[in-house]
């Protein structure tokens, strides 16, 4: 068992919902309120000490307000051209919030959005390098297509989610899931880019600790260095697989996917400090207890 002396920050859970459905007179803020301590119950059940809540702003604030010391914000926005730039330049006013994430890509399909095709999302990404707001983009497998953006925005952080590929559930499922690899890994040269490490175990075909999924780990860890990697649950997320189906399809535990990376002696104490803590910290220049 590995010692643990450095945070463990999640980088990226969604809101959680009850099992079953709250009473119909229950009013909206004890709701969200709710949702904040499944949240954080969560957590604490497996070690986790802090988390990036990737959620519409109303849970953002219920979370922050509550333990400003263990939650910031990211905010997705749906917005193109003028009212994207100004939303992006709000953001990054905002305490609450310490990202901003685009869907390039539609889940659903894995095919580009075309307000990314069409330009729409050109003045959101030239405002985000201006301001310094870091954006996670949803890619999906269509990691290739982020590079004219990130030629021409240098200055700007950008972070390809769910490893830039597309992960079943809630994405169609994939013959082989890893196959767009190579285009991630083609992004490595740009300086400004990193990958949140998310939603390993559904890339698996074994079970716990996912042994199978370590070769293409190490490319990953080879070619970014473990400075800009950062490990992300996306925990509510696995909660929606079936438990029971196909081995991409299943449930899986929270720890698990937590505890596949922190307990491996496939990357040193080093490369855990980093991507558990320390790739957030400085890429978003938030350090948890400190609000």
């Amino acid at each position: 068992m590995n010692s643990i002396d450095f945070d463990i920050i999640d980088g990226q859970i969604h809101q959680p919902v009850p099992p079953v459905p709250l009473r119909d007179d229950m009013d909206d803020a004890t709701k969200l309120l709710l949702n904040v301590e499944i949240a954080r119950e969560a957590m604490d059940s497996v070690g986790v000490d802090a988390a990036l809540i990737v959620a519409a702003l109303p849970y953002i604030e219920a979370c922050v307000s509550r333990y400003p010391e263990r939650f910031i914000g990211v905010e997705t926005f749906m917005l193109t051209d003028g009212e994207l730039a100004k939303a992006i330049e709000r953001a990054r006013k905002d305490d609450r919030l310490a990202a901003g994430r685009l869907l390039v890509t539609n889940f659903r399909t894995t095919e580009l959005q075309e307000s990314f095709t069409s330009g729409a999302m050109n003045a959101g990404f030239a405002a985000a390098e201006a301001v310094g707001l870091p954006l996670f983009l949803s890619t999906h497998g269509q990691t290739a297509a982020m590079r004219p953006i990130i030629e021409r925005h240098p200055q700007l952080a950008i972070i390809i989610d769910h490893i830039g590929l597309s992960q079943h559930p809630v994405s169609p499922p994939q013959d082989d899931p890893w196959h767009p690899l190579e285009d991630l890994l083609e992004l490595a040269q740009y300086p400004n880019v990193h990958v949140k490490l998310c939603g390993i175990p559904l890339l698996s075909n074994d079970s716990y600790p996912f042994a199978d999924v370590w070769p293409n780990l190490h490319r990953i860890f080879d070619a970014f260095g473990a400075e800009r990697l950062l490990w992300a649950s996306d925990y509510t997320r696995l909660r929606m697989a079936t438990a029971g189906g196909p081995m991409r399809n299943r449930g899986c535990l929270y720890s698990e996917s937590r505890d596949m990376l922190l307990h491996s002696e496939e990357i040193s104490t080093a490369a855990k400090e980093a991507i558990f803590g320390g790739t957030v910290k400085r890429l978003l220049n938030w350090s948890p207890g400190s609000n």
